[in-house]
């Protein structure tokens, strides 16, 4: 589990504030907000001018007296690397403080392998040779996302039952390149993005459960403003729905990621649609007016709202969020998963405790990006 704790001091809670408010910012309001003397703010301010973290915006005031400076984040202050991998293919961006995205790379091949680490190195050489020295000097660490378990304490990363890549690796990438390079799985990535870029920010709890070719989910929990944070995935992809059902890499039955992954889905509607090759095209209304591919979304949204009903029930979430590639479509879906969860429910709360993220499709590769950056800034 990822845990971070603000540092306890005023300079921490002025930047967090400024990086959560971003614009229209005065030395008055940060004092007042935050209860922290306005000497103190000023001083803070000075120092994060100098440091080109923030910028003076234009004066604001009416008539001859004196003018309200404000301020507001300043943009590319700072910059990170995400590096997201997937079955076949794997994304790697670069961001800045804000998460907007300046230099986005797809690379499509098999990437769940042994080897997963030197493939990561050849394509970080290639693209930081095309990055300005100017950004690689704000450049200030790597975060990777993977679809397995980032196991610390045995050292390991588990990108499939069968597979493991050994942590030293990554170590060793770090010190090639002179930068931190974190890694995690990609809910918990998922996790950070939404907390700071997405419907997450109005959230101190909830669980983010993300849709792809393969199914994960991190609870994401802020003990207070200023506080610390943590996040911890579960392997939910591995949640018995029936014990008499699919086959699983794992050696079990029914695992709830064998019915609700992208994967899945697409592998039974090419059995009635077979030039069906993406995601995407199974939502086209031509296909959506098939009878028989109405039949399989209609039991695959049964098999979605299985597994939510028994986070509700094991962990009482705040909110879950969904996310990942299904969220594109989310109008052809939300009502009928929304009161397939909840028809006879005896929960506590009702049907505002879903939402769908915000980012589409981005949640994991912003995630990955971001990690360095709140790893650094917080």
């Amino acid at each position: 589990m990822y845990q971070k704790k603000i540092k306890e001091n005023n300079e921490k809670k002025v930047f967090h504030y400024i990086y959560q408010k971003r614009d229209n910012l005065s030395i008055a309001d940060i004092s007042s907000d935050l209860n922290i003397s306005f000497p103190t703010v000023k001083t803070i301010i000075n120092k994060f001018l100098k440091e080109s973290i923030i910028k003076e915006d234009l004066k604001i005031g009416f008539g001859a007296g004196r003018k309200a400076q404000y301020y507001s984040l300043e943009n590319n202050f700072i910059y990170s690397i995400g590096v997201s991998v997937h079955l076949k293919e794997l994304k790697i961006v670069l961001g800045n403080e804000r998460g907007e995205l300046l230099k986005e790379v797809i690379i499509k091949d098999e990437f769940l392998k042994g080897n997963l680490i030197e493939r990561i190195d050849e394509i970080l050489e290639e693209f930081l040779s095309e990055i300005d020295n100017v950004v690689k000097s704000k450049l200030v660490g790597i975060g990777i996302s993977v679809p397995g378990i980032v196991d610390e304490e045995n050292n390991i990363i588990e990108l499939t039952s069968s597979i493991r890549v050994n942590l030293d690796k990554v170590k060793s990438l770090s010190e090639k390149y002179g930068r931190k390079i974190l890694i995690d799985n990609e809910a918990n990535l998922c996790a950070i993005s939404e907390k700071f870029l997405g419907i997450g920010k109005e959230f101190s709890n909830f669980a983010i459960l993300n849709i792809n070719e393969t199914l994960n989910m991190s609870n994401f929990t802020e003990e207070d403003e200023y506080g610390e944070f943590s996040f911890k995935a579960s392997r939910v992809n591995h949640m018995v729905i029936n014990f008499q059902g699919i086959l699983c890499e794992c050696g079990n039955k029914g695992c709830w990621g064998e019915y609700v992954s992208d994967i899945s889905l697409l592998k039974r509607v090419k059995k009635i649609e077979p030039n069906i090759s993406k995601l995407k095209d199974i939502f086209k209304s031509e296909n959506l007016a098939n009878r028989e591919v109405q039949n399989i979304l209609e039991e695959y949204i049964g098999y979605i709202s299985i597994g939510i009903k028994n986070i509700i029930f094991m962990y009482n979430p705040e909110k879950i969020i969904i996310s990942g590639g299904i969220f594109h479509y989310k109008d052809s879906y939300r009502e009928i998963l929304l009161d397939k969860v909840y028809n006879k429910n005896i929960f506590f709360k009702g049907k505002e405790t879903i939402k769908f993220s915000n980012l589409g499709g981005k949640g994991i590769y912003l995630g990955a990006a971001m990690l360095p950056l709140i790893d650094e800034l917080f």
